[in-house]
């Protein structure tokens, strides 16, 4: 699954769950959201990837809310997401 596809279905993720993302960190990225766990790298044997940690599903949820009144399009709104990440690191 691609981040993309996991920002567009949020609502069917936990608030304690976290998404990891292989880099680099882009939509079209390889992601996963697991329970979570004090690793912040995690390797996963599909495809050879290490998935790193991205963000927590509660914070990713609460971004999107308070995007979800403007008038802009899924895409531009979960790259704004990868950028807020980007800037935390």
């Amino acid at each position: 699954m691609d981040l993309f596809q996991i920002l567009l279905n949020i609502s069917l993720y936990q608030d304690d769950e976290i998404i990891y993302v292989a880099q680099p960190w882009t939509l079209e990225s390889e992601a996963k959201v697991l329970k979570a766990s004090n690793q912040n790298l995690i390797q996963m044997n599909e495809h050879h990837l290490n998935f790193q940690y991205f963000l927590d599903i509660s914070t990713a949820k609460e971004m999107l809310e308070d995007s979800q009144h403007q008038n802009v399009c899924y895409r531009d709104q979960y790259q704004r997401v990868i950028e807020y990440v980007l800037d935390e690191i």
